[in-house]
This record gives structure tokens, C-alpha cells and sequence, in this order.
């Protein structure tokens, strides 16, 4: 399956990347493969594993939703995030 219909299954390419990589490592710790596959490389699994639909979800999750980014964790309540370039009113 090509990475643009993964991309549309999951949501966007950021959460591909990072469900294929938190698959990876589950696999390179020890996780059995979900999938029938020749291949033994952990990340190439994790793939063919999103592309067959057959990937483990976190505790909790319902079907289709994948945990929110941890974008923006660090900001304090009421702050926005600066875009690059900009200074904070603190740094003058």
C-alpha cells in the first residue's frame, strides 16, 4: 500500500510516522508481528502491519482514533506558541 493511502487511514503523515515508529520499537523490544511477512526488519513490519489495518491500539482508544499529538504540551494555559522567529514579550 502506498504511504499517501497509510497517510489517509491514519490521519495525517505525522501520525503515521510516529504509530510505525512506537510499532518499531514494540517489535525490536520483543512484540510478536501482527502479520505474516518474510521481512525482519522492525520498521518495514510496522508498516506492512498499518497498510493490512492490523495495528494495536493504545488502552482505551476507540477504533479510528489515534492519541492526540504531544504538540503544544508545554505551553502554559492561555499562552500561544511563538512562530519561528518571533521573541517572547519576556526576552526584550
Amino acid at each position: 500500500m502506498p504511504i499517501d493511502e497509510m497517510e489517509e487511514r491514519i490521519g495525517s503523515r505525522y501520525d503515521l510516522v510516529m504509530l510505525a515508529a512506537k510499532r518499531a520499537k514494540q517489535l525490536q523490544e520483543g512484540a510478536p508481528p501482527l502479520v505474516r511477512t518474510e521481512s525482519t526488519n522492525p520498521l518495514t513490519i510496522a508498516l506492512e502491519e498499518i497498510a493490512a489495518g492490523r495495528y494495536p491500539r493504545p488502552e482505551g482508544e476507540p477504533e479510528g482514533i489515534l492519541p492526540v499529538s504531544d504538540a503544544g504540551e508545554d505551553e502554559e494555559e492561555g499562552e500561544e506558541a511563538l512562530e519561528p522567529g518571533e521573541q517572547s514579550e519576556d526576552e526584550d
